[in-house]
């Protein structure tokens, strides 16, 4: 799967149930029956209704398959709609999503709204025509700020997220970490002879470069992992779900090999090598002075001074290299 902002709609879509396809996380069979039947007579068809009672099987599902809507129920234990929410974001599937719940109750409500859901529905007074109108709210609102989130954390060459977008996963990938102590590391990878081909060959063939080597990140990276262009010839990757630092290192020199290697652009083949930097840390948020910005612009900084580092010696053998800072 690609980074969820690499799909943002460059415009809302007309509303066409027939051509939905939405995730039903439920585990009350009575329920997700009577659901399926409302989503049927909306006209979605039952081979595009997908059915998941467990967080890892929406999650297998979110993924892995084209999931246009996700409509939650809320009592999902021990778990919550709102733990599937947070999971979502967390492996950056950007899919709006409706709670349903049995309780009439405000602070479920309220719960649902402060976690991004798009609307609250009862179960009990839950009719075919308020679920049509809640679904085709829900994805318009969703598509006019997609455009919103597109024009402002995606790079326009790439599609990859950008900078800012960058910036705010890897703050919230340390704020998550914190409480628990969990590693979160960056990878950074800046491209060896682009200045070169960009005044040999024209910017155009620099451009195709650029583009191939975020087409082959996205392929190679965790689906957990963010892969960004910062700008320039220089990619960026959050690395989270790690133990020890040196799994970090081995990831960042898995991303070198994919990038590494001959690129086919419209002049023709380059050869595209590549040097990385790599950080990371055990997040620990303790300590009244703790700041997960301050923390993400801490690791982002080894991992550029680590970068450099590889980059002198890209220079000497003309080979990639990744390199890795010792952060404390």
């Amino acid at each position: 799967m690609t980074d969820s902002l690499d799909h943002a709609p460059s415009g809302a879509r007309s509303y066409t149930p027939a051509e939905l396809s939405v995730l039903l996380f439920e585990d009350n069979a009575i329920d997700a029956a009577l659901i399926k039947r409302f989503l049927r007579t909306v006209g979605v068809p039952a081979s595009r209704i997908h059915l998941a009672d467990t967080i890892p099987s929406a999650l297998q599902i979110l993924t892995r398959e084209r999931v246009d809507l996700c409509l939650t129920d809320y009592h999902l234990r021990p778990h919550t709609g709102f733990d599937l929410m947070d999971e979502a974001k967390r492996f950056d599937v950007d899919v709006p999503f409706i709670v349903v719940s049995a309780l009439d109750d405000r602070a479920i409500d309220e719960g649902a709204l402060a976690h991004g859901a798009y609307d609250f529905l009862v179960k009990g007074e839950l009719t075919v025509e308020g679920l049509e109108r809640a679904i085709r709210y829900a994805l318009a609102q969703h598509a006019r700020e997609s455009v919103l989130t597109r024009a402002a954390y995606v790079d326009a060459l790439t599609g990859l997220p950008n900078r800012a977008a960058f910036t705010e996963r890897l703050t919230q990938a340390v704020a998550d970490n914190a409480a628990r102590g969990g590693m979160v590391g960056v990878a950074l990878f800046n491209l060896n002879g682009t200045k070169f081909l960009n005044e040999a060959f024209g910017q155009a063939i620099g451009d195709d470069v650029l583009r191939c080597t975020a087409t082959r990140l996205s392929a190679a990276r965790d689906p957990a992992n963010l892969v960004a262009r910062l700008g320039g010839d220089e990619f960026a990757v959050v690395l989270t779900d790690f133990l020890l630092a040196g799994q970090a290192l081995a990831t960042a020199k898995s991303l070198s090999d994919a990038i590494t290697g001959a690129v086919e652009t419209r002049d023709g083949k380059h050869v595209v090598t590549v040097a990385g930097g790599v950080a990371a840390l055990a997040v620990k948020g303790s300590t009244p002075a703790f700041s997960a910005r301050e923390t993400a612009e801490r690791l982002l900084q080894q991992a550029s001074h680590a970068m450099f580092t590889a980059k002198h010696s890209a220079r000497r053998d003309g080979r990639s290299h990744v390199a890795v800072a010792h952060v404390h």
